[in-house]
């Protein structure tokens, strides 16, 4: 995000539909979140109860993956929803930015 807003050098009109992209991603990740950490609480009281691996600590599991893969799938489309916006320039830098991120341990 940080590249987007200060090196791409966006127009107002980007910069408008930005503004709107990162609100709705922003209220999306936001339930994801609470998923996840429902599910962890989902977890912890599991393993606290039962104090062995049983099927709730499997839904849990189960329940905070969904969660994950949820947030992951609904980031990448984000990712792809802003590169929509950029010119063509600006989507060179912007994918070459994203590969980097992806790739960096």
């Amino acid at each position: 995000h940080e590249l987007v807003h200060h090196d791409l050098d966006l127009s107002a009109d980007q910069e408008a539909e930005f503004e709107l992209i990162e609100h709705r991603f922003a209220a999306r990740k936001a339930e994801l979140e609470q998923k996840l950490r429902a599910a962890n609480l989902a977890l912890a009281g599991a393993m606290e109860a039962d104090k062995s691996y049983s099927p709730a600590d499997q839904a849990a599991i189960d329940d905070f993956h969904t969660a994950m893969g949820e947030l992951q799938k609904v980031t990448i489309e984000h990712v792809f929803e802003m590169r929509e916006i950029l010119t063509e320039e600006q989507a060179i830098v912007f994918d070459a930015e994203v590969v980097r991120a992806l790739t960096e341990l």
